[in-house]
C-alpha cells in the first residue's frame, strides 16, 4: 500500500527520507519511500496490504486530496462489525469522497457504497485514452433533456466508460481534467465534472455538467452546486453558463 500520511510519533505526517512510522489503520510499522520515480509516499514494511480497496497513490490523487484540509484526508472508517478501511477524503460533516482511478468490479464498489454512505466517487476519466473520445462524442451527440439545469441523454450511452459508472447507490462525478467539451455546439469554458445520474423510473444514464469548483466548495460547506444551464432564444445562439442548483 503506498499511502501519503503514517503516524510519527502520533502526528500524521507524509514521507521524508529515513523516516518509520506506522499505519493510521493498522497501527503495524511503514517506512518513507522517497525516491525520483515515483511521488513520496508510506509503505507498510514487507508486503503487508491492510487495505485491499486501497490503490496506489497517484498524482492524481494528490491533486483532488489537495482540495481538502489535511485531516480529513486518509481516513480511517470503521463499521460497527469493527470491518476497517481508508477513505480518501472524509469531511466534517462525514461524506466520504472516493477518488477512483482505476475499474472495480461491481461486487466491490456496491460494498464500497454500502459501507461509507454517504459518499461520492469522483472518477479519473482519463485513465484510459479510449474513455475521452468515446464521453466526448457521447456529449457532443447528445440529446438535451432539460435545459435547467442541462441534462444530456448520450448519444453513444453504451460505451464502456457508461457500462463502468452507471449510478448505483451513490452519485458519480467524471473528471477529464482540463479537457474541453461542447454543448448543443457551445463551448464550456469553465472547469466541470460530469455527473452521470439515472433517468428517474428507467436504468438509462444522463449526465449533467457541475463546475469543478461549486462541487469542491458543497464538499467543504455545504454550498449548492452549479450545473451548466441552457438557453435557446430562436432569435440568439444557444448559450451554455453555469447556474446555482439548490438540491444535490
Amino acid at each position: 500500500m503506498k499511502m501519503r500520511y503514517a503516524l510519527v510519533n502520533g502526528v500524521r505526517q507524509e514521507a521524508q527520507p529515513k523516516l518509520r512510522g506506522v499505519c493510521v489503520n493498522c497501527d503495524r510499522e511503514m517506512v518513507a519511500k522517497c525516491g525520483q520515480q515515483r511521488i513520496w509516499h508510506w509503505s507498510h514494511l514487507g508486503k503487508l496490504e491492510c487495505d485491499h480497496w486501497w490503490e496506489p497513490e497517484t498524482e492524481w490523487h494528490r491533486m483532488w486530496k489537495d482540495q481538502f484540509p489535511k485531516e480529513w484526508q486518509e481516513v480511517p472508517h470503521i463499521a460497527a462489525d469493527g470491518e476497517r478501511h481508508i477513505a480518501d477524503v472524509k469531511t466534517g460533516t462525514g461524506w466520504v469522497i472516493e477518488l477512483q482511478l482505476s475499474p472495480i468490479s461491481l461486487e466491490e464498489r456496491v460494498s464500497r457504497e454500502g459501507f461509507y454512505r454517504p459518499m461520492v466517487w469522483v472518477v479519473d476519466g482519463l485513465r484510459y485514452k479510449r474513455d475521452l473520445g468515446a464521453f466526448r462524442r457521447a456529449v457532443t451527440e447528445a440529446l438535451i433533456v432539460k435545459d435547467n439545469p442541462l441534462y444530456l441523454d448520450p448519444f453513444t450511452g453504451d460505451a464502456g466508460i457508461f457500462q463502468r459508472w452507471t449510478p448505483r447507490q451513490c452519485p458519480v462525478f467524471m473528471d477529464f481534467g482540463d479537457e474541453k467539451f461542447h454543448v448543443a455546439g457551445f463551448p464550456l469554458n469553465v472547469p466541470i465534472l460530469w455527473q452521470l445520474l439515472l433517468r428517474p423510473g428507467t436504468r438509462t444514464t444522463v449526465v449533467a455538467a457541475v463546475t469543478r469548483e461549486s462541487f469542491i466548495q458543497f464538499c467543504l460547506n455545504g454550498s449548492p452546486l452549479q450545473n451548466i444551464v441552457v438557453m435557446r432564444d430562436p432569435q440568439q445562439p444557444i448559450r451554455a453558463y453555469p447556474r446555482l442548483r439548490r438540491r444535490y
